[in-house]
């Protein structure tokens, strides 16, 4: 095995240093690698003729094709050679340790002959073409399987539009294509079902976007190796696009949802209204509130004020905070150890200092009359906002004193009432940790919840099991929440016992072949609700998959939760059973004790609520005395 003969010779293995060394005469014998070590490679020459070279650069004739050779590909699970011509004829080749060709297979590909073809290579054989066609063509050279993504005009792409080049990202799974008219097209790879037929199966793996426009002819594109940049180059100029999550917000029966880099959805459920809104600059984030939508990029923020069922511009002005929040008429924003509160006007009237140890600030939220802020350093406080002025409702936090051994903070919230704090973390090396931490302000207790095992350890707990690794679902009260990851979390803004949060399957516990037996919603997203209490701690209250039509959590206020759609979920027209679409890109889910109550009154809500709590900690008495209640 070359890692272990590697870690032996870095151990000082003369034996196994002298097989590396292969000019060295004398003990050892020469290691031999074929052409999987990546140390032999092949070339491929205008008149038709492919060379390979081997480890020691000994160069020779392997075969000729039958024209210019545009592209070599090789499969390297297969150790087979893929060598294409400028008239689109491919040809497979088996390779031999020795760098000999043996002829598996010759076609000639579908495309548009005559114009430079840009082809890749994904998942060891699934192969991709553009050749100046509306369309892209995959073609799976183990399963034999062929289809297009065509280009969408309803997206926004013109008739005749065609694509030019490609790239795809594997640690994103986006398939991303420019086009001559100077758009992006991006295809998401989604999960399809296992009840999905063979040949529709395919083309239901990508899920087209809204495209990114540019200007000019787009010749080349590239994925870069950090996962959020892509290369674009035109006719004019090469330009470099950073992919950013798309923006959404959720607060006081207003939901903003961004549906593509310059267009939003605002729905104001409380007038039952919606709005298309289209901003003049990129938005990094969006903050919405019962009065107004704010919008921000980092060097400037702009304020849309909404009146009766309009939405009016009330101005902009320039600031370069990267995060922003609103309560009333007062505006949010950060810089370097200290929170700005601003008007809407942008003028700043109060500050509030962090000290140095304490970090700067890089987190903001509100829930009822309650500031929220994080910092670079993983510390946290807390803010009352019913007052003129903002006061300090809970001092400092380090997160270092609460979770001994935790990496950061990536999301800070409070519930309605401030007494309950959740957090995610990040570990040390700034990946996502399987735990998310509820700090009581009040007893000033921790309870961490752990989706890696599904259990809940509070501060004793935490040092008794300190370095010891927990058993996934070997005892835990709730395996089906085994192996995840959270990573969005909300309180809800009107019932301070209430938290939502949406989990995410842990990449690293999957093996591959677990992954392709699971279907879409086990793949997706996990949405479970909890009741968090001083005397009974955390409670599961429900959970259920993330509907295959939506793309993310918004929030939760009694009695629903709010989701993001996807965009194509909209055009499709997908339905739920159990849900209620509402417009174009938000929809709203009923909690489970309230299908069929969603516009009860308040006295009702409560009473079903309470319902719900006593019926999740197992106290039959009062959940009927709360039923009782509902049915006066």
């Amino acid at each position: 095995d070359l890692v272990q003969l590697a870690k032996a010779a870095v151990s000082g293995d003369e034996k196994a240093l002298d097989m590396f060394n292969w000019r060295k005469s004398g003990g050892g014998t020469p290691l031999k690698m074929g052409p999987q070590e990546g140390l032999s490679f092949f070339i491929g020459v205008a008149d038709g003729t492919v060379h390979y070279v081997n480890d020691r650069g000994k160069t020779s004739h392997m075969l000729t094709a039958e024209g210019s050779v545009q592209k070599l590909l090789f499969m390297e699970k297969k150790d087979v050679l893929i060598v294409i011509t400028d008239a689109l004829l491919l040809s497979l080749h088996k390779i031999s340790p020795e760098g000999e060709a043996e002829e598996l297979m010759k076609v000639k590909l579908t495309g548009k002959t005559g114009h430079p073809a840009d082809i890749i290579l994904i998942d060891r054989s699934l192969l991709i073409t553009a050749t100046g066609e509306p369309v892209l063509r995959l073609w799976d050279l183990e399963l034999g399987e062929n289809y297009v993504l065509p280009l969408d005009v309803q997206l926004g792409f013109e008739t005749g539009e065609y694509i030019s080049c490609v790239s795809y990202c594997s640690a994103k799974g986006h398939l991303s294509a420019g086009t001559n008219k100077g758009r992006v097209a991006m295809w998401r790879r989604v999960h399809v079902s296992s009840q999905s037929s063979w040949s529709s199966e395919g083309k239901e793996r990508w899920k087209l976007q809204a495209p990114t426009e540019l200007e000019g002819n787009i010749t080349q594109i590239k994925w870069g190796s950090k996962k959020n940049l892509l290369a674009v180059n035109t006719t004019s100029c090469v330009m470099v696009l950073s992919e950013q999550a798309m923006s959404s917000h959720f607060h006081q029966q207003v939901a903003v949802v961004q549906v593509s880099p310059n267009l939003f959805n605002v729905t104001c459920f409380s007038t039952a209204t919606t709005h298309n809104l289209r901003i003049d600059m990129h938005v990094n984030g969006a903050f919405a509130t019962k009065d107004a939508v704010a919008f921000w990029n980092g060097k400037q923020v702009t304020i849309f004020e909404i009146s009766g069922t309009a939405l009016q511009n009330s101005g902009s002005f320039p600031c370069d905070s990267p995060v922003l929040a609103m309560h009333e008429e007062s505006l949010y924003t950060v810089e370097p150890n200290r929170v700005q509160v601003r008007t809407w006007q942008g003028t700043v009237k109060q500050l509030l200092v962090f000290s140095e140890s304490e970090g700067n600030p890089c987190l903001l939220d509100i829930c009822g009359n309650f500031l929220t802020v994080g910092t670079d350093l993983a510390h946290f406080k807390i803010f009352d906002l019913s007052r003129r002025e903002a006061k300090v409702h809970c001092s400092s936090k380090a997160l270092a004193d609460l979770v001994p051994g935790a990496g950061g903070i990536t999301s800070v919230k409070c519930n309605a009432n401030g007494n309950k704090v959740s957090l995610l973390l990040s570990k040390a090396d700034q990946s996502l940790d399987s735990r998310v931490c509820f700090y009581d302000i009040e007893m000033d207790t921790v309870t961490l919840f752990d989706f890696h095992s599904g259990q809940q350890k509070d501060a004793k707990e935490m040092l008794y099991s300190a370095g010891q690794e927990a058993d996934s679902k070997d005892g835990s009260e709730h395996p089906d929440l085994c192996g995840r990851i959270p990573v969005a979390h909300f309180w809800d803004q009107s019932e301070p016992r209430l938290f939502v949060c949406e989990a995410v399957l842990d990449p690293s516990q999957q093996s591959s072949d677990k992954k392709q037996q699971v279907t879409e919603n086990v793949m997706g997203s996990l949405i479970i609700s909890f009741f968090s209490t001083e005397e009974h701690g955390l409670l599961v209250q429900e959970s259920f998959p993330l509907p295959s039509a939506y793309q993310s959590l918004l929030g939760m206020e009694v009695p629903c939760y709010y989701f993001a759609k996807k965009p194509e979920a909209d055009r499709e027209g997908e339905g739920e059973t159990g849900l209620m679409q509402l417009h174009q890109m938000v929809a709203r889910r009923p909690m489970r004790d309230f299908v069929g109550l969603e516009e009860c009154d308040k006295a009702t809500r409560d009473a079903m609520l309470n319902f719900s709590f006593y019926l999740t900690i197992g106290d039959m008495d009062e959940a009927f005395k709360s039923i009782k209640l509902i049915k006066r």
